[in-house]
C-alpha cells in the first residue's frame, strides 16, 4: 500500500486591517463617564442654594431616612422645595397633596437670617397639611 504524502494546509493570513477598533472601547468610556457624572450630581442636589445655617449647641446626627422632603428658606424669605421654588399657597397645596405616609421625615433648612415670621409660616402650612414633626436642620456648635 502507497501512502500518501499529506500536505500540511497553512491558515490563510489575516488580510484585514494591522490596526484595533478602538469604538467599542470609547463606547464603554464613554458611557462609564457618562454613569459617574449622572450618579455624582443626583447626591448634590441640597447644595444648589448657599445657605448659612443657624448654630445650636446641642445637635444630633439624624438617621438617613427612606424618602426626605427638604424644604429651603432663604434669607430673603423665598421657599425652596427640592429644587423648585414655590410661594406659601403653593407649598401648602403640594403638601396636601403629599400623604404623610408617603414621607418618612421633612426637614426645614433656614437660612439664619430669615425671618422667624418666615419659618413659621412654613411650619404652620406643613400642620395645615397634615405633616408634622418637621425636623430643623442646624449647623452644630462644637465645643473644643
Amino acid at each position: 500500500m502507497k501512502r500518501r504524502k499529506s500536505k500540511r494546509r497553512h491558515l490563510v493570513a489575516w488580510a484585514g486591517e494591522d490596526t484595533i477598533n478602538l469604538t467599542p472601547l470609547l463606547d464603554v468610556i464613554f458611557n462609564l463617564i457618562f454613569f459617574f457624572l449622572l450618579a455624582t450630581t443626583l447626591k448634590q442636589t441640597r447644595a444648589f442654594l448657599e445657605v448659612r445655617l443657624p448654630h445650636a449647641t446641642r445637635s444630633q446626627v439624624a438617621e438617613a431616612p427612606k424618602k426626605t422632603l427638604v424644604i429651603t428658606l432663604t434669607g430673603e424669605d423665598r421657599i425652596f422645595v427640592e429644587t423648585r421654588e414655590l410661594t406659601l399657597e403653593e407649598l401648602e397645596r403640594e403638601l396636601r397633596e403629599t400623604a404623610p405616609g408617603d414621607v418618612d421625615r421633612m426637614i426645614l433648612r433656614g437660612d439664619a437670617m430669615a425671618h422667624h415670621q418666615a419659618v413659621v409660616r412654613v411650619l404652620d402650612a406643613c400642620a395645615r397639611a397634615g405633616h408634622f414633626g418637621v425636623a430643623v436642620e442646624v449647623k452644630s456648635d462644637t465645643v473644643k
